[in-house]
């Protein structure tokens, strides 16, 4: 819900009544989606401009070209956020990267097609996990055949940013290295 609320927050006209545009943000999760209507409710006039849906994101509906930015954060295994959630390492596994690349990579592609030609997507995760992020990146990049480019990000004060891996090793359950894609 933050990144959500920071969008309306950022919109022309972002706190008052002349707010230009419309935020759709979508939610599998039905009480996540009631959670995030009442925290963005809490800003009063964007919310005009406001909709949460509850659809698949893989099978977002609308049609081709529709939204000029889209935010697609993706599901994760939230390693990223390990030291505010501590307990996340009980249950915290090596291969919940390589589960979710697939589900992340077609979210990843149906916002491509939700997206107007010249219109700007951000892929945002909660992990550390190069497969979870520069991997799907990458893949993304290939399957749209140069009809995407990577843009350079704007420089925020005091947030150091880093070039994304152009390589990474993917560990096993057991971890030990997987050397190929059959593996």
């Amino acid at each position: 819900g933050s990144k959500t609320m920071q969008v309306l927050e950022q919109m022309p006209g972002g706190s008052t009544c002349g707010a230009q545009g419309l935020v759709v943000a979508n939610e599998l999760s039905s009480s996540r989606a009631h959670v995030l209507a009442k925290r963005c409710s809490l800003l009063g006039s964007p919310c005009m401009h406001f909709v949460v849906t509850q659809h698949s994101a893989q099978t977002f509906p609308g049609p081709t070209g529709f939204f000029d930015r889209i935010v697609c954060d993706v599901p994760c295994s939230g390693d990223g956020a390990m030291r505010k959630y501590p307990e996340k390492w009980r249950l915290w596994s090596p291969h919940y990267g390589r589960m979710l690349h697939a589900r992340q990579l077609q979210i990843a592609l149906r916002s491509v097609a939700l997206l107007r030609v010249g219109g700007i997507m951000s892929y945002s995760t909660c992990s550390f996990n190069p497969l979870e992020n520069e991997a799907v990146v990458a893949a993304l990049l290939t399957r749209t055949a140069g009809a995407l480019e990577l843009c350079k990000c704007k420089e925020l004060s005091g947030l150091r940013a880093r070039p994304g891996l152009t390589s990474w090793q993917v560990i096993d359950e057991n971890a030990g290295l997987l050397l190929s894609y059959a593996e």
